[in-house]
């Protein structure tokens, strides 16, 4: 696989396998693509022409299909909001499989957390009274 990357002009992330990158610096595009056995997902940071070009390529010498844009991914559930560039990835199938492998019950539980707790971004909450240490 590392071959037929490299030879399609995309770089392989040196701390993951799995993953490869394609940067054009005249447009200053971005496509990463996420390889695991023989599922691969490609992304795109501008447009998809690039996207596309590369996709054709890969497929013209796999011998794949494209199934389109991703919505699901290794047992997690992808979902985009184009307008706003951003990405949500959802975990939980997967998490349940994890959890019923290792058979842990999957009935609500207390934490160490109050139950009325909000954790609310760029706000600190690391007080005595939000959090117990062990």
């Amino acid at each position: 696989m590392t071959k037929s990357m490299l030879a399609l002009g995309f770089k392989r992330y040196k701390s993951n396998a799995g993953i490869y990158y394609y940067y054009d610096r005249k447009t200053e595009a971005l496509v990463i693509a996420i390889v695991y056995v023989d599922d691969i997902c490609f992304i795109d940071t501008k447009g998809f022409l690039l996207l596309n070009e590369l996709k054709q390529k890969f497929i013209a010498r796999w011998k794949c299909h494209d199934l389109g844009e991703t919505i699901e991914f290794l047992d997690m559930y992808v979902s985009c909001n184009h307008k706003n560039q951003k990405i949500f990835i959802d975990q939980y199938k997967y998490l349940e499989k994890v959890l019923a492998y290792f058979n842990v019950m999957t009935n609500h539980t207390h934490t160490p957390l109050p139950f009325e707790f909000s954790f609310k971004p760029n706000e600190k909450q690391c007080n005595s009274k939000f959090y117990q240490k062990y």
